[in-house]
């Protein structure tokens, strides 16, 4: 029987005894994002809920990964509140809005980071394979005795005292840890308000560290020291990345390689906006609707069921989980989508004739310029705000997208800004005109138009766009950094003659030293090292630091008016005046 399951985080704003204890960093993670992880990792739970009244741990919690669905009202975000309402509220308010009803429900505390492997499964299952079952909680196994006081004063023991000569041990006690892990079915909250039920049973552990429970800063301080333990450099290589063992290895290897293609192709035809928009669909009636091959379809939406928790199928029918809409439309995915996979795939493919000089890159095959600007388009999209509305500072009432591409860079932009208007350069005939039916499909065929020219020679196009106030370029000027530093200074200077006074808001990837690198977890480090040293690379392209983009503009003799370096994906936005 297939128990629908839903994880509840309790985390409010207004801790006493370690302020903005849930957001703390602890070796560079926030607090809160080591159980977000713990409960999607599980497998077990079909949504993780974070229940708060505090809008940057709701930012936060999204980020890692978290559905939160509503905001916690403040009557039960006191610091005298128990566990029961606020699990009891976040558990029919998310059914409310979702329309769905859960059958278990797991709860954990983002203060408890210590969980042993498993455990959180462990009591699902449990609970799930014994119907008798109310609550099923995580439990550390001691052997230590334990004393109560009377009234009186004087002392009794609670713990069972027989000795077992042969054994040489005292017999066990157990320490509730709920916090850990607690699974219980649904209707005892949502019904009763309780957690723990008359039939109970207990997944032991014996991980000391389970005791360690963050409120204090020396609470903090001994989980910090611990985890720094458990992520010595030896031990992060082998379990983050290369797994326990060749097995593990290898097979990661084959699930990244498989699973990227498909979800890239899953997007490109349109299969996850329609089960987006409509889920409880088939394969025949999905693929009628995007025009596909039913029997191929039928395979990747398969594979992606069983290998990921992205999907869910019942009576042949298929429809996103809630992890699947909420991290398939991300950014960060679809940048990697579109742009690493989709356009990317072919330096990886003709990687062994171009490394042999039998092949090379512009000349025997090269990337893909639609998918290309659809990868760029996601990898800035959270920076353009930043760039909108600092042209509105500026005056910038019109304004030239430099490799425009297909224009969705541009078409943003306007959209953003309903009294700006804007024209895409760019050298490809292809480019311009996919752009123009992109324009033509959003209804902005008066706002922005389209010109042919060569960055390299503005005189190519500065005829045509003299009216505009400034320009826009999204990762497309290190591309010239392939001909030398020197070429991209006159390139700097011809554009100054061109456009003198006019603005230039330039936003371009900061590149990372080895040494930093080497300090980051290796899920964080991966798009880095493909941006840096694989992209770009093998498509002779020049990338380069933030320190050398201002000598070149310093050399180039035009004026650095604001950089912004803390935007998403380290992109460095300048802000420059011919």
């Amino acid at each position: 029987m297939n128990l629908k399951t839903i994880a509840i985080i309790m985390a409010r704003g207004g801790s006493k005894g370690l302020k903005g204890k849930n957001l703390k960093l602890l070796n560079g993670k926030p607090l809160i994002a080591y159980t977000i992880k713990d409960a999607l990792d599980s497998g077990v739970c079909d949504t993780v809920l974070v229940t708060s009244d505090d809008d940057e741990i709701i930012k936060v919690s999204k980020k890692f990964g978290a559905t939160v669905s509503f905001k916690r009202p403040p009557e039960l975000a006191k610091d005298d509140v128990p566990p029961e309402p606020v699990i009891q509220h976040a558990l029919t308010e998310h059914e409310k809005i979702t329309k769905k009803k859960f059958d278990i429900v797991v709860y954990l505390q983002p203060t408890d980071i210590f969980r042993p492997k498993n455990v959180i499964k462990d009591c699902v299952d449990k609970l799930s394979n014994n119907p008798k079952l109310d609550t099923v909680f995580s439990a550390y196994k001691t052997h230590k005795h334990f004393w109560k006081k009377n009234e009186d004063n004087s002392f009794r023991r609670i713990t069972d005292g027989d000795y077992d000569a042969r054994q040489k041990r005292f017999s066990a006690t157990f320490r509730e840890d709920q916090g850990v892990a607690s699974a219980f079915k649904a209707h005892l909250i949502r019904d009763e308000g309780i957690r723990v039920g008359k039939n109970i049973d207990i997944v032991q552990t014996d991980d000391f560290r389970t005791a360690v429970d963050i409120h204090y800063d020396f609470d903090f301080w001994l989980a910090e020291t611990l985890k720094l333990k458990e992520q010595d450099s030896s031990k992060v290589f082998k379990d983050e990345f290369l797994g326990k063992d060749s097995k593990f290895w290898t097979q990661s290897i084959r699930n990244g390689y498989i699973r990227a293609h498909l979800i890239f192709a899953m997007h490109e035809t349109g299969v996850f906006e329609t089960l987006k928009a409509k889920g409880n669909l088939s394969v025949e009636e999905i693929a009628k609707k995007n025009k596909l091959n039913p029997i191929l379809l039928k395979g990747v939406l398969n594979f992606l069921y069983h290998s990921d928790k992205i999907l869910i199928k019942k009576n042949d029918k298929f429809c996103l989980t809630d992890f699947g809409k909420e991290n398939l439309f991300t950014d960060a995915l679809l940048t990697m989508s579109f742009g690493a996979v989709g356009a990317y795939s072919c330096i990886l493919t003709e990687l062994v004739p171009s490394l042999r000089n039998e092949k090379k890159y512009g000349e025997d095959y090269i990337r893909p310029g639609d998918l290309i600007a659809k990868g760029s388009y996601y990898t800035g999209r959270k920076n353009y705000p930043w760039v909108v509305e600092n042209m509105k500072k500026l005056g910038v009432k019109k304004v030239a997208d430099l490799g425009c591409g297909s224009a969705d860079v541009l078409i943003s932009l306007c959209e953003q800004d309903k009294n700006l208007q804007g024209v895409g350069v760019d050298l490809s005939d292809d480019a311009l005109k996919e752009a123009k039916e992109r324009i033509k499909k959003k209804g902005l065929e008066k706002r922005i138009s389209l010109v042919q020219g060569d960055l390299y020679n503005p005189s190519t196009f500065s005829n045509k766009i003299q009216d505009v106030d400034g320009f826009n370029a999204i990762m497309v000027m290190h591309e010239f950094l392939r001909d030398g530093k020197e070429k991209v200074i006159q390139m700097f200077k011809d554009m100054k003659k061109e456009f003198k006074g006019k603005y230039f808001f330039l936003g371009e990837f900061d590149c990372i030293e080895d040494e930093e690198y080497q300090k980051m977890p290796y899920p964080d480090r991966i798009h880095f090292l493909f941006y840096q040293h694989v992209i770009h690379p093998l498509t002779w392209q020049g990338l380069t630091f933030k320190e050398e983009w201002i000598d070149i503009f310093k050399k180039s003799g035009v004026e650095l008016v604001k950089m912004e370096d803390k935007l998403n994906f380290r992109l460095v936005q300048f802000i420059l005046k011919f």
